[in-house]
């Protein structure tokens, strides 16, 4: 029998960030990082969410990850 297991990371780009500021390239390697790494342990991406906007600059985000377990 298999059931589906969810993981929740919250990822933020490093450093100060000021009005302005388009993180888009450094978040984009983050979630590539991340999901690399979860994927070599059997996870999926299975969503995006944004968690918290300053000023208008996006500077965290929630990737929830999903795996299929035989029990």
């Amino acid at each position: 029998m298999a059931f589906k297991t969810y993981k929740t990371c919250v990822i933020t780009p490093k450093g100060m960030r000021i009005k302005g500021d388009d993180t888009s390239l450094e978040i984009a390697s983050i979630i590539d990082e991340k999901s690399n790494q979860m994927c070599k342990e059997g996870w999926e991406l299975f969503s995006i969410t944004p968690s918290l906007l300053s000023e208008g600059a996006l500077i965290k985000l929630l990737l929830t990850f999903v795996k299929e377990v035989e029990i």
